[in-house]
């Protein structure tokens, strides 16, 4: 019919909508993709052909493209909540949480039921730092629709963030007793067992994952992490070079390889693997940092310095890695700044004994002891 040159535009817009359609409800995205471009050639407005090519290409990665075809249907009919909520969504799939955000707050002013767009808003909270009001809003979208395990483990996994454990391995034991099947749920469970000191447990669950799947590259650092958490680094490095040989461009496999050879002061090893992490993903701080320790152990106190400091301003913060950086100043014969690093770190936590032991020791080497 689409060939008869005489067709009316209306009857021919009308029959590329409904074919486009069929084309994409059967996953043929091409013949949908050009079926709408045809469309929007004779009518460039049309709001529904726009939100359809951008679901188009937003399924086959072309995110930019969704974005565009998006904004121009969103310009069109600037009232429309699922426009809003549609341009947030894609916005956090395209990790442009900040822009998400207030598109997602005024589709859901308008439309507070919206189960995706509340969960998106979540995760885009989730990804900027609020773990708490990514949980809240994870919850609240798990509870309007508690038939999908997808929003429930993406609830698991917030609760983690925000440190309520406990109430993340009661979300992660209701999907796995409905699914018993389900890796995603026995992972986020094997995570959360691990923060709540379970290792045994956590381990149990990795390896029900590896069991089914053996390649996957979480379940193999989920095992590694449990293993070292069990006293087990050797161990644990077999997992991890597993992972590093199927996903040799994962950093984080090569971060915690290097953290496991440090348990067994391999610290050669362990630098060539931070630095490897550091390689593909510059911006990972805590790999520089345990560089950093890794360089102090083998007697590399200037670079051990330069490590620790640029790490601890890219806002590493945990007191192990500022006590690391004071051995270094002290190690540089910069006794004064170390000894102000130990007060700092005393002053904000009394207890912590290796700062306190530090400063006796800095006491006894001014009195000649």
């Amino acid at each position: 019919m689409l060939a008869k040159p005489e067709l009316p535009e209306p009857q021919r817009v009308e029959a590329l909508r409904a074919r486009a359609e069929l084309a994409r409800r059967a996953g043929d995205l091409a013949a949908a993709r050009a079926d709408l471009d045809a469309l929007l050639a004779l009518r460039p407005e049309d709001v529904g052909a726009l939100a359809a090519r951008a679901g188009v290409r937003e399924r086959t990665g072309d995110l930019d493209g969704a974005l565009e075809d998006r904004r121009a249907a969103l310009a069109r009919d600037p009232e429309n909540p699922q426009l809003r909520g549609a341009l947030g969504r894609t916005l956090v799939r395209a990790g442009r949480h900040q822009e998400a955000i207030p598109q997602l707050d005024a589709a859901l002013a308008a439309a507070p039921e919206e189960v995706d767009t509340l969960a998106a808003r979540g995760r885009a909270k989730l990804a900027l730092g609020d773990a708490a009001g990514g949980a809240r809003d994870l919850e609240a979208a798990a509870a309007r629709a508690p038939e999908r395990s997808d929003l429930a483990n993406a609830l698991g996994r917030a609760l983690v963030r925000a440190g309520e454990i406990e109430r993340a391995i009661a979300v992660f034991d209701g999907v796995l007793r409905r699914e018993p099947g389900s890796n995603e749920a026995r992972l986020g469970r094997g995570n959360a067992l691990l923060r709540a000191g379970r290792a045994d447990d956590a381990l149990a669950d990795f390896d029900a994952v590896l069991r089914v799947d053996p390649d996957s590259i979480d379940a193999l650092l989920g095992r590694g992490r449990a293993l070292v958490a069990k006293g087990e680094p050797a161990r644990a490095i077999a997992a991890y070079d597993r992972a590093v040989a199927l996903a040799p461009e994962r950093a984080d496999a090569r971060h915690l390889r290097g953290l496991a050879r440090m348990r067994l002061e391999d610290h050669a090893r362990a630098i060539r693997d931070f630095s490897e992490a550091l390689r593909i993903e510059p911006e990972r701080s805590e790999a520089r940092a345990s560089r950093g320790v890794a360089r102090l152990k083998s007697g590399e106190a200037r670079a051990a310095f330069l490590d620790l400091d640029r790490a601890i301003r890219e806002g590493v913060r945990e007191p192990w890695f500022v006590y690391n950086r004071a051995r270094a100043l002290e190690e540089l014969g910069e006794v004064d700044r170390a000894e102000r690093e130990y007060r700092r770190l005393l002053a904000n936590d009394p207890g912590y004994e290796l700062a306190r032991t530090a400063l006796e020791r800095l006491r006894k080497r001014r009195e000649g002891g």
